[in-house]
């Protein structure tokens, strides 16, 4: 159970490093006037994002029931340090990791901005791994609808960072830890994040959906989102964002077997950049573990905010 939760917790994690979805075309003159949704971020522009995310499981196993606690941060800093041929290419900088876990009897508190006070239990060995992720990059290309080209530099981060440490088991950490950090995988979590991109023109009132089929550390998984842009308030652009997740059976070595949920929320975007500036989002969950037919409800809130640095 703690495997699956730990699976949960990473996916969200990462994908949420680099869920900053945007799009962008100039302001229009009035709230009726159609907007483009592109990624349009100009080369030499940095923006620093920061999202809070708080997560409560819910289980019943053999009548007792059992409930988690996780709370998140993650601050990182990208820019597009080229621009060739329709490509861009972004640098991803990480700083800062937080999280706080309370179940039952364990409890991991670690803040990469703060001293680490456990060194040698869980927390201890998460807070040296993330601790030493603070910092680190990778790189991606994309174009303006929002298609990955390619990913680099995830597995050359995780190797300075076990090497940096000294950690002890850091090739079974590397095990553990490498789907989350895999580049096809994270190739698809950084599409799906970036699948926001309407192929015409918009109005407020009008709706658009998205479909997409990703493997989520061995979760095949399938996506339906649907996007309507609720209101255009000078630059900034409020879009309502609707999806469905399933997952299939599956009879894969990971914990988790099954997994649905729903994802509701808004999203402010800054149509000058074509930057996302604020989001909250709701996701509900329901996971099957190949342990306990009984299903586990994830309840996830969601904050997301952004700022131009330069």
């Amino acid at each position: 159970m703690k495997k699956a939760i730990f699976i949960i917790s990473t996916t969200v994690l990462f994908c949420v490093l680099i869920s900053c979805n945007s799009g962008g075309s100039k302001s229009p003159s009035a709230s009726g006037d159609a907007i483009t949704l592109k990624f349009n971020l100009g080369k030499g522009i940095k923006f620093d994002y920061s999202m809070n995310m708080a997560m409560n499981v819910d289980q019943n196993v053999m009548g007792n029931s059992m409930h988690m606690t996780n709370k998140m941060k993650v601050g990182y800093i990208f820019e597009v340090t080229n621009d060739s041929s329709g490509w861009k290419t972004l640098n991803s900088t990480i700083n800062r990791i937080g999280m706080n876990v309370n179940a039952g009897s364990m409890s991991i508190n670690f803040d990469t901005d703060s001293a680490m006070t456990d060194t040698t239990g869980p927390a201890g060995i998460m807070g040296k791994v993330f601790g030493a992720m603070k910092g680190g990059q990778f790189t991606f290309t994309m174009n303006e609808k929002g298609q990955v080209g390619q990913v680099s530099g995830m597995k050359e981060m995780m190797e300075k960072i076990m090497e940096k440490e000294n950690m002890p088991n850091a090739q079974m950490i590397m095990q553990s830890m490498g789907k989350a950090f895999d580049e096809n995988n994270f190739k698809q979590n950084i599409s799906q994040s970036f699948a926001v991109y309407p192929d015409n023109p918009i109005k407020p009132g009008d709706s658009w959906t998205k479909t997409m089929n990703i493997n989520s550390n061995g979760i095949p998984m399938k996506s339906e989102n649907t996007y309507t842009l609720t209101s255009v308030d000078g630059d900034k652009a409020n879009i309502k964002v609707a999806a469905k997740i399933s997952s299939a059976d599956s009879t894969t070595t990971e914990a988790i077997s099954n997994l649905s949920g729903t994802i509701d929320g808004t999203s402010v975007y800054e149509i000058s950049t074509g930057m996302l500036v604020s989001g909250d989002m709701d996701m509900k969950m329901n996971v099957k573990t190949q342990q306990q037919p009984t299903p586990v409800t994830v309840d996830i809130r969601m904050m997301m905010t952004g700022k131009k640095l330069n």
